[in-house]
């Protein structure tokens, strides 16, 4: 019960995190027309992370690869493709993840806000949402994370941050990943997921938050 309630807590808190960072969204668009930048956002064309290696050519468990951002190594994988369907959004969780990263020299400041280790395992959660409606929402596709019912982590400690969280527009789609620094870990036996309320424009909720449940294949 306590573990739930610490679940059903983080989703409450991302909904706020939500609002709070489509504002902060909506300010550098509004910075950005305004000098006369190109303004992106997450649409279905993904972008490489900034500060790690691309991971899809690692096919099974031992694959590894070096390139400018450090050395990635692929220890697990569990091929999800499940999708949920909530007021018009598709919400789909790809695959989770499990990779040992030896971040370059270049790298290692950013990552001291997460860990102090030079190297470390982390899971990565692959999600695309898109909203078919003529509504916008706010909605984050991961509040919660349970890994082999002992490592607990929240929305605030994803290091990907590539900005999947907050408002989906009508008609848009977010594709990314959320990657979630664990220590050291052998295997992937259970990872659950459970996302953040869907919320409308008034800050209703409209949906209850998506509980998924990975075990190992």
């Amino acid at each position: 019960m306590k573990k739930y309630l610490q679940l059903l807590l983080a989703a409450s808190l991302l909904t706020g995190c939500s609002f709070a960072e489509a504002e902060s969204n909506e300010a550098q668009k509004s910075s950005e027309e305004a000098t006369g930048n190109p303004v992106t956002k997450n649409t279905e064309v993904y972008v490489p992370n900034p500060q790690v290696s691309e991971d899809i050519d690692l096919k099974k468990a031992g694959d590894s690869l070096t390139d400018d951002k450090g050395e990635l190594t692929l220890k697990a994988v569990n091929d999800v493709n499940k999708t949920f369907k909530v007021n018009g959004i598709e919400y789909k969780v790809k695959d989770v993840k499990l990779l040992h990263f030896v971040p370059a020299y270049s790298l290692i400041d950013f990552f001291h806000a997460y860990t102090h280790e030079e190297e470390f395992d982390f899971v990565k959660i692959s999600v695309e949402i898109k909203n078919n409606s003529k509504d916008n929402y706010h909605f984050g596709p991961v509040a919660m994370v349970n890994i082999n019912d002992s490592i607990h982590k929240t929305w605030e400690d994803d290091f990907y941050l590539e900005n999947l969280n907050g408002e989906i527009t009508a008609g848009q789609m977010k594709r990314g990943n959320l990657g979630f620094i664990v220590g050291e870990v052998d295997s992937l036996d259970k990872v659950e997921i459970l996302s953040g309320d869907f919320v409308d424009e008034s800050e209703k909720k409209v949906a209850d938050p998506v509980k998924l449940v990975v075990t190992d294949n």
